[in-house]
């Protein structure tokens, strides 16, 4: 059963204590987002042992995730344009063409920025989830223009919870995707990408921000969200 770890800091703190993290998705150091998906794929790590059943990565793209679920043996992925990857049949995230409260997990990572109705996504997980059920999902507060036209929106902490609030779901933890330091130094990679232009530097700076970050495990101002919450019994 996850404990409540509803506070920003501790969440922050637990993912930065997690010495037993190895990457297997994201493995180039010199990538120019690296810093940015190197925290998703942390937090996910940390948190992925709390699905269960039958689950549904929803927006799954090319389900770059699907590694860490070994652990749940029947799994369901789609997306908006089945195109994207290998996936089970192609719906709006906040249409699934399944019957109500099927499902006991959903995965949902970097799509809820790319919907026009970020409430209607999160009631249809409500639906398709079962007393109980629980949603992991990641989103940005910030991050460049990306798949346009469709990116709406980007998430303060605070919006965030009002969605898991009034859709019918506890909060069971919320972590920030690195500090001050961490954002800094993403946001100066996207920015001044001309003076990064050596692979080898990319490496060393991606490497070294976040080595600083964790030593800081301050959430006032973060790259984004990965949330766990529990649909409410009635």
């Amino acid at each position: 059963m996850a404990q409540d770890q509803t506070s920003a800091r501790s969440g922050l703190v637990r993912m930065h204590g997690d010495s037993s993290f190895t990457p297997r998705v994201f493995l180039n150091t010199s990538d120019h987002g690296y810093i940015g998906t190197h925290l998703i794929e942390r937090s996910i790590s940390l948190l992925a042992g709390e699905l269960r059943g039958d689950f549904i990565d929803v927006g799954c793209g090319t389900q770059p995730y699907r590694c860490y679920f070994d652990h749940i043996e029947k799994k369901t992925a789609c997306d908006f344009d089945a195109g994207r990857g290998d996936v089970d049949f192609a719906c709006p995230a906040d249409q699934v063409p399944l019957p109500d409260a099927c499902m006991d997990s959903i995965l949902c990572t970097e799509v809820l920025e790319h919907v026009p109705d970020p409430l209607a996504v999160w009631k249809e997980f409500n639906r398709l989830l079962r007393p109980g059920g629980r949603v992991l999902l990641t989103t940005p507060m910030y991050w460049p223009p990306h798949e346009l036209p469709y990116d709406f929106f980007r998430y303060p902490e605070h919006g965030l919870r009002r969605l898991v609030e009034v859709s019918g779901f506890r909060l069971l933890a919320i972590i920030p995707r690195g500090g001050p330091l961490a954002f800094w130094g993403q946001a100066t990679m996207h920015v001044w990408q001309q003076f990064f232009a050596f692979g080898p530097l990319r490496a060393i700076w991606n490497r070294l921000l976040l080595a600083l970050d964790e030593r800081s495990s301050n959430p006032r101002i973060t790259l984004g969200w990965t949330v766990l919450a529990e649909k409410i019994s009635d």
